[in-house]
C-alpha cells in the first residue's frame, strides 16, 4: 500500500526577496514500514505549523552560491532508456542503432560515454533542416501506431504506405535541390605530397582529413593524395612544454586544467567560433573552425610539436635502429619510428610502457583452414602467438598452435619462441601438446587434448631452462575411494 503524506509549502517575503521552503508529514506508513527509505530528502524535512499572513522572525542568514553543471553525457544504457521515453525504434532494434552510429562514424566511446564526432554533426544538421517530420522524436512513435492499426485490420497497409510516400516524395525532391551541400574548405600554404595542388579540408566516417583539390578533375587527371590528420588537443609546442607541466603541477583543481584548456583554444577570425585543431606533421597544426563547413576559417600554426609528456625518443626501432616516437592516433597513443621508410609502430601500455616488438608472421601453407579456402599463418598477438586465416578479414577462424607446428618452421621463427619448438610434441599418452598463453603470469605453456576436445590434464612448464611436465589427472582409485569415504560419512549421519 502506498505511503501517505501531507505536503506543506512556504512561501516567505522579505522585501524584493522571496524564500521558499517545503516539506512534508507522514501520515500513513504504507510499504515504508517493511521498507523504509535509504536516506531523508530535502522533501522529507517537517516544517512547523504556520498560517498564512504570519509574521517571521529571521534567525540566522547563510549565504551560498551553486554553480550549474552541464548534463552527463549518454551511456549506453542512458540512450536506451532516452529511446524508450521518446517512443523511438523497439527493443530489438537498440542494439542496431546504438552499432550502426558508431559503424559510420557518427559518434566514438570513451570511458563507456558517447561523444558527438564531426560526421555526426554534419549528418544531424543536414537531416533537421530537410526532413523535420523525419528527424521528430514522435515520428517512429506514430509510425509504430499506424503498423499496429494496419496489424489490427483498423487500416489498409497500401493506404498507408500511399499518405506516407506522397510528403515524403515531395520533400525528398526539395531536400535535393536546397539542401546545403558541406563543400571541402581550401587551405592555402599546405600542398598535396603527390602533385603540389593545395589541400581541402574534408569530412568522413573515419574523421576529418586532407585531400587534394585535384581530387574533383575529370578520372584521368584525378589526383587522390590525402594527408591524414590527428587530434591536436595532445599536442603543444616543444618549449610550452615544460611551462605547462610546470603549471599542472601546482595546481590540483583538475576543473581549472580542463577550463585553461578550453581558454586556449583559437577562435576563428571569421565568425570568432572556437577552433578544432589537428597535427599535420611535427612542424605544423592546423585549426578549423567549429562551424566548419559552413565557416571557411582556419589558421596555421608553426613550431616545434610534441605529446604532452613527452621527453623526445624513449626506445629504438627494433626494424631498422631508429628512434621510436610517442605519437597519437584514432586508437590512442603509440611510438611510431621516425624512419620514413619504416612504418613500425609498438602499442603503448596501459603501465606507461612500450609493448614487446612483435615477431613476423610466419606462413604454413601445409595447414588449411577448415571455414574457408584460406591457410593458416602464425602470428604474434597481445594473447600470444596464434593461427589466423591466410583471408583475414574475410575469415576470421583461428587456433592454437601444435609444438609439430613449429618444429616444422623452426628456421622461420623469431628468437623468443625457439623455446617453444624445443618442448615436447606429445604428452606421455600420446596426445600431441597445444601451445598456450597465460595471460596473468604472461608465460607461455604446453597443454595437451584428447581427440574430442577435452583436456587430457598433462601440462609442461619452462623451468630452469627445461621442460618439465606434470598431470593434473586424478585416478579412477583415487576417485572411487573419495566416493566411497563419502558414501560412509552420509551413512554414519543418517544412523
Amino acid at each position: 500500500t502506498p505511503a501517505k503524506f501531507d505536503t506543506t509549502s512556504f512561501q516567505i517575503k522579505a522585501g524584493e526577496y522571496e524564500f521558499r521552503a517545503s516539506g512534508r508529514i507522514m501520515r500513513f506508513d504504507g510499504y515504508r514500514k517493511v521498507l523504509p527509505a535509504l536516506s531523508k530528502g530535502e522533501d522529507d524535512l517537517p516544517l512547523p505549523d504556520v498560517k498564512e499572513g504570519s509574521l517571521l522572525k529571521l534567525a540566522e542568514l547563510l549565504p551560498s552560491q551553486h554553480y550549474t553543471k552541464p548534463p552527463a553525457r549518454y551511456t549506453e544504457a542512458k540512450l536506451v532508456q532516452e529511446l524508450e521515453k521518446k517512443g523511438i525504434g523497439r527493443p530489438s532494434t537498440y542494439a542496431s542503432i546504438i552499432s550502426t552510429i558508431q559503424d559510420r562514424g557518427y559518434v566514438k566511446v570513451e570511458s563507456r560515454r558517447f561523444y558527438a564526432l564531426k560526421m555526426g554533426e554534419i549528418v544531424s544538421d543536414r537531416l533537421l533542416q530537410s526532413f523535420k517530420d523525419l528527424m521528430g522524436y514522435d515520428f517512429t512513435a506514430k509510425m509504430e501506431e499506424k503498423l499496429d492499426s494496419v496489424a489490427s485490420g483498423q487500416e489498409n497497409w497500401q493506404n498507408v504506405l500511399d499518405d506516407f510516400y506522397t510528403s515524403f516524395r515531395n520533400t525528398l525532391a526539395n531536400a535535393d535541390e536546397n539542401m546545403v551541400p558541406s563543400d571541402p574548405t581550401p587551405v592555402e600554404g599546405v600542398g598535396c605530397p603527390l602533385c603540389g595542388r593545395h589541400m581541402m579540408v574534408r569530412t568522413a566516417s573515419t574523421g576529418v582529413f586532407l585531400s587534394c583539390s585535384g581530387y574533383s578533375l575529370p578520372p584521368k587527371e584525378r589526383c587522390k593524395g590525402t594527408i591524414n590528420l590527428q587530434p591536436g588537443d595532445e599536442f603543444v609546442q616543444a618549449d610550452k612544454e615544460q611551462e605547462d607541466s610546470e603549471t599542472e603541477s601546482g595546481s590540483q583543481d583538475g576543473t581549472e586544467n580542463q577550463a585553461l584548456e578550453l581558454l586556449a583554444k583559437k577562435r576563428c577570425p571569421i565568425c570568432s567560433t572556437a577552433m578544432d585543431s589537428y597535427i599535420i606533421d611535427e612542424e605544423r597544426k592546423l585549426h578549423v573552425c567549429g562551424n566548419n563547413p559552413e565557416c571557411n576559417g582556419h589558421l596555421i600554426e608553426t613550431g616545434n610539436f610534441v605529446v604532452k609528456g613527452y621527453d623526445g625518443p624513449l626506445i629504438e626501432c627494433d626494424k631498422c635502429g631508429s628512434d621510436m616516437q610517442l605519437k597519437t592516433g584514432r586508437f590512442g597513443k603509440y611510438f611510431g619510428c621516425t624512419n620514413e621508410n619504416c612504418k613500425n609502430t609498438r602499442k603503448l601500455l596501459s603501465n606507461g610502457e612500450a609493448a614487446p616488438p612483435k615477431a613476423d608472421p610466419v606462413h604454413m601453407k601445409e595447414l588449411p583452414c577448415e571455414q574457408s579456402d584460406g591457410y593458416f599463418i602464425l602470428r604474434d598477438g597481445a594473447a600470444g602467438m596464434f593461427l589466423a586465416s591466410s583471408l583475414f578479414p574475410r575469415s576470421r577462424e583461428t587456433k592454437k598452435p601444435k609444438v609439430e607446428d613449429l618444429v616444422r618452421h623452426r628456421d622461420e621463427l623469431d628468437e623468443k619462441f625457439l623455446f617453444l619448438a624445443d618442448g615436447p610434441q606429445t604428452d606421455p599418452e600420446g596426445n600431441p601438446y597445444l601451445v598456450k598463453f597465460a595471460r596473468k603470469t604472461k608465460e607461455y605453456f604446453l597443454a595437451s587434448d584428447d581427440k574430442d576436445g577435452k583436456a587430457t590434464g598433462w601440462n609442461a612448464h619452462w623451468q630452469s631452462g627445461k621442460w618439465e611436465q606434470s598431470s593434473t589427472k586424478v585416478s579412477k582409485k583415487k576417485v572411487s575411494k573419495k566416493k566411497a569415504s563419502k558414501k560412509k560419512k552420509v551413512s554414519k549421519k543418517k544412523a
